[in-house]
């Protein structure tokens, strides 16, 4: 069987650079009104740290629904920070940040009002799946943090996609839509049409139940593997929307659960 190949770089970061290609971002719209406030049944217990409620925010390999054409999932789970070392959301988990991630050292950027953060670089068949969950100091900082990342789609999720120097290509088309109740948040899809080829498209939820707001992007991987070591460019870049829902509801059931 053919299987899609993880053509990001083996460091732990594995960030994803958007170029070579003209692509197309949907951006979406929101599950509940702004400041309704979705709750999850971890963020209440004592007994439960700020970071182990981050971690449990995450989907695992075993909760990864995998894409066609491959079955093996692999969420990449085991990165965490905790206070000034939680950086915002950058490119890699939310589309329409315009931050990036240094490989070592503290953030560029902290996040405000994070008290830690966790976050998975996957795999699911064909699918890049990257996650990030992070838990602030109360509903209203989540709140805060969600209505920025609203604000950063609504007005400038063009430009912090266009403005990475290794881009090419025409500006993607961006669509905001909903995400599943009871959560809080936005769905965002980016459509890239190149010159020549087919058009791809990523995925990007933000996702807010109680205080912890949760970044997931997806996109299918550039290059399959046809057989041990041999790979070649993928046919269909293409997510499938059916794959699209039912990942953005596995994720929307890790972080309420």
């Amino acid at each position: 069987m053919t299987r899609c190949q993880d053509v990001r770089p083996a460091h732990r970061r594995r960030r994803t650079v958007i170029g070579a290609l003209t692509l197309g971002v949907v951006l979406a719209g929101c599950g509940q009104p702004a400041g309704t406030d979705a709750t999850s049944s971890t963020s209440t217990s004592p007994t439960v740290s700020a970071l182990q409620r981050a971690q449990a925010a995450l989907m695992t390999s075993a909760e990864l629904p995998p894409a066609p054409p491959g079955s093996d999932t692999d969420a990449g789970l085991g990165h965490t920070a905790e206070g000034e070392a939680v950086s915002v959301p950058w490119s890699q988990v939310w589309l329409c940040s315009g931050a990036g991630r240094p490989d070592e050292g503290p953030p560029t950027r902290t996040e405000p009002g994070a008290l830690a953060g966790a976050w998975g670089f996957g795999r699911a068949g064909s699918a890049q799946v990257d996650q990030y969950a992070i838990e602030y100091q109360d509903a209203a900082a989540a709140m805060a943090a969600l209505a920025r990342a609203r604000e950063q789609a609504e007005q400038s999720c063009t430009d912090a996609i266009t403005g990475n120097p290794e881009y090419v290509g025409d500006p993607p088309a961006i669509q905001i839509g909903a995400v599943p109740a009871p959560v809080d948040g936005l769905r965002v899809t980016a459509t890239f049409t190149p010159d020549r080829g087919v058009p791809s498209d990523m995925v990007s939820t933000v996702m807010r139940s109680g205080a912890t707001v949760q970044y997931l992007r997806v996109n299918e991987m550039s290059e399959v593997e046809t057989e041990p070591g041999t790979s070649e460019p993928n046919p269909d870049p293409r997510l499938d929307p059916g794959y699209v829902d039912s990942l953005i509801a596995a994720a929307a059931g890790a972080l309420t659960r």
